[in-house]
């Protein structure tokens, strides 16, 4: 297996509301740490259990990472001093409250569309195996 390599202008092409009218909202530069970040969330090397061979049209760990850079792109890009999505909006005297999660795991990823989809594909490769607490185990009983 291979090592994903980012690619700013495809990804921009792959998810164009980062770049509407063709001016990108964030720098290649940006999208490149952001990338870093995903690369720690997820293992981008031989040893990850994310298959990616390109050579063979096998991009599951490509699209995976990808995901998790739209997710903190989104993020990135919510105004300053907004810890997580609204929650509620008051127009008369203004008042907004924000959603913040406070564990790790689907909290986090719930915050936007793209880490919502990242969280459900990632599923997979999350399960754990069966364990069986007997010496002698027989797949019939």
């Amino acid at each position: 297996m291979a090592v994903v390599v980012f690619d700013a202008k495809g990804f921009l092409e792959a998810y164009p509301k980062f770049a509407p009218g063709g001016k990108p909202l964030l720098t290649d530069g940006q999208l490149e740490q952001a990338f870093e970040v995903a690369c720690l969330l997820l293992d981008n090397t031989d040893a990850s259990p994310v298959p990616y061979d390109p050579e063979k049209g096998i991009l599951k760990r490509r699209t995976l990472l990808w995901l998790i850079v739209c997710h903190l792109a989104t993020l990135a890009l919510w105004p300053t001093g907004q810890s997580g999505p609204v929650a509620s909006a008051t127009e008369g005297s203004v008042s907004t409250s924000f959603s913040v999660p406070t564990t790790t795991g689907k909290a986090f990823w719930n915050a936007t569309p793209c880490g919502q989809t990242y969280w459900q594909a990632i599923q997979p490769y999350l399960a754990g195996g069966r364990y069986f607490a007997v010496k002698h185990y027989h797949p019939w009983g």
